[in-house]
């Protein structure tokens, strides 16, 4: 992932909307010219190869909507192109213009001076996982956006006081009761075509879930990995599979502390001269991922007698309030280490009973 801009001539920083693609092109000189054209690889290919075919080109554009079409083509052409994400592109505090000629520029003037930091492009199998894992988290959101709105039109109605709790969990027989709730025609009409998102919520879930675990299956090399994730106490299918699809290919991982820093749980830090300071975890990355680590980690100290002591000393060592919270997240990262361990050196874990 790692480039060096004197390996290259050419620069060329590109901002992609839906329509058009303006790109900046810069050399080691002084030369810098812009450009906009129609949102088609195939003519910033014919661009570069007209223009430039006998130097080296570097191409680089910002993570967004339109996928990883354009760094494919371009790829597939002998031409590299970096996917960045847009907070790694430096900005000065007092600029205020923005625009996609500004933006291009940007981007190839950091490309230029070597301080781009480009994500890690998947492989077709975990884009593809990536994409399932993606409609699962989308029927999960709108599972629990109908039970929300269905509790506000119960309160509002005031028919939550017809049920014994409404905070109990949602099982087929709460789901009946409420169906049977009295209510005025419009309310009836309402409720049931909320409870009908649910329903549709859950069988979806259920139909994506099937997918996934067919989808592994069919991979070897994925279903060894998810055999060593699960190996882990507290990791299930899920928070395995939300793993992989988060990383890509783990062999590609370069060090124990880029997964902890990946899903947010590394400590941000103030630092000057020789004084350091480090205050609370930088929450960068997959906040789906760092949720299900966070539960992974407490249904762990309930088996892992090594990572148990490891929480208790930690929540020892703060106030009784925050003691715990601080304690989970501290064993949350020590999981991201043991899930480096067990996916590089490809074995299961031994858990310390």
């Amino acid at each position: 992932m790692v480039y060096s801009p004197n390996e290259y001539d050419i620069f060329i920083g590109i901002d992609v909307d839906q329509k058009s693609f303006s790109f900046t092109v810069k050399n080691h000189d002084t030369m810098s010219n812009s450009y906009k054209i129609p949102a088609n690889p195939e003519n910033l290919y014919q661009h570069i190869r007209n223009r430039y075919n006998n130097q080296r080109v570097i191409c680089a554009y910002e993570v967004g909507v339109t996928g990883y079409h354009l760094h494919d083509y371009l790829t597939s052409q002998n031409i590299r192109c970096l996917m960045v994400p847009p907070q790694s592109v430096p900005k000065a505090s007092n600029d205020r213009t923005k625009n996609n000629r500004l933006d291009s520029d940007r981007i190839s003037q950091h490309l230029k001076n070597g301080d781009m930091e480009p994500i890690r492009i998947p492989d077709y199998d975990y884009r593809e996982l990536r994409q399932l894992l993606r409609s699962r988290e989308e029927y999960v959101d709108l599972r629990k956006v109908s039970k929300q709105r269905i509790k506000s039109l119960l309160l509002f109605a005031h028919l939550h006081t017809l049920l014994k709790d409404t905070t109990q969990y949602w099982s087929y027989a709460h789901i009946k009761r409420i169906k049977e709730l009295p209510c005025s025609p419009a309310t009836r009409k309402r409720l049931d075509l909320l409870l009908n998102d649910l329903d549709y919520s859950r069988n979806q879930t259920v139909i994506i879930i099937k997918e996934l675990k067919s989808f592994s299956d069919q991979n070897t090399s994925l279903k060894r990995n998810i055999h060593y994730l699960r190996s882990i106490p507290g990791i299930g299918f899920i928070t395995a599979i939300t793993i992989l699809a988060s990383i890509g290919d783990p062999q590609r991982l370069r060090n124990p502390r880029e997964l902890s820093a990946f899903v947010g749980l590394v400590p941000s830090e103030y630092s000057t001269g020789e004084r350091i300071t480090r205050g609370r975890i930088t929450h960068l990355g997959s906040s789906v991922l760092r949720s299900l680590l966070i539960e992974a980690a407490w249904a762990n100290i309930t088996k892992d007698a090594r990572l148990r002591q490891f929480y208790d000393r930690i929540r020892s060592k703060h106030h009784p309030q925050v003691g715990a919270r601080k304690a989970i997240v501290a064993v949350a990262r020590k999981l991201t280490l043991i899930i480096y361990r067990v996916l590089k050196e490809q074995r299961e874990y031994i858990t310390n009973i």
